[in-house]
């Protein structure tokens, strides 16, 4: 829903006048901010795991790492596959470890544990063929930008949740939140699967 959109072509070039030149002073490099969101992720899970707002807060950074390391890439020139490959990789690492802590919250206070912890499993599935599906069919030569629960709109969706609950403190909030991402993940993976499937039937292939 945002790749490609008016927000965040906006957002790019926001992060390129004002965050890029201070990172270029800085000397750091597109792996350094990756490793950085990975870090920022893993403060996220523990946060989730005992205070969901701060949780939320770390997830953002996270995600601004996670934009702004391409952003200084492509400023830089820096653009290269094995940074691109790393970024995938962390990135399926950042919602594992976020979700992680996620499970623990509701593990803590005795929650719906075992229907939370079906939810996440089935989350954590979704998300990862969100992930593969695009990156199969780019394999075959073919874009894959479908579907409105993108990475960018999960990691805005958890920080919000987590913000969230600082003002209701309500384990029921994240609980619904968990819904959502059930169904988003796995919508948009099947809308990508057939929106795929389709133009390689259309071409022949």
């Amino acid at each position: 829903m945002l790749k490609g959109s008016f927000l965040e072509t906006h957002y790019y070039s926001f992060l390129e006048k004002t965050f890029v030149p201070v990172l270029v002073k800085l000397k750091l490099r597109p792996n350094h901010l990756s490793i950085m969101g990975l870090i920022s992720s893993v403060i996220s899970g523990i946060c989730f795991a005992f205070s969901p707002f701060w949780g939320g807060v770390f997830a953002l950074l996270s995600g601004l790492f996670d934009t702004l390391d391409g952003s200084l890439a492509r400023s830089t020139g820096q653009t290269k596959k094995a940074g691109a490959f790393l970024d995938s990789v962390l990135d399926r690492y950042t919602e594992l470890v976020i979700f992680l802590g996620i499970w623990t919250y509701f593990y803590r206070i005795n929650y719906h544990i075992h229907l939370v912890s079906l939810l996440i499993i089935l989350i954590l599935f979704g998300s990862l063929m969100v992930s593969y599906t695009r990156a199969r069919a780019e394999g075959l030569g073919e874009k894959c930008m479908v579907g409105a629960f993108q990475r960018a709109e999960r990691i805005i969706l958890l920080g919000c949740t987590g913000i969230i609950n600082l003002f209701y403190p309500n384990p029921g909030i994240v609980f619904a939140i968990l819904w959502v991402f059930l169904i988003g993940t796995n919508t948009t993976a099947l809308w990508r699967f057939f929106h795929v499937l389709r133009n390689l039937k259309r071409q022949g292939r």
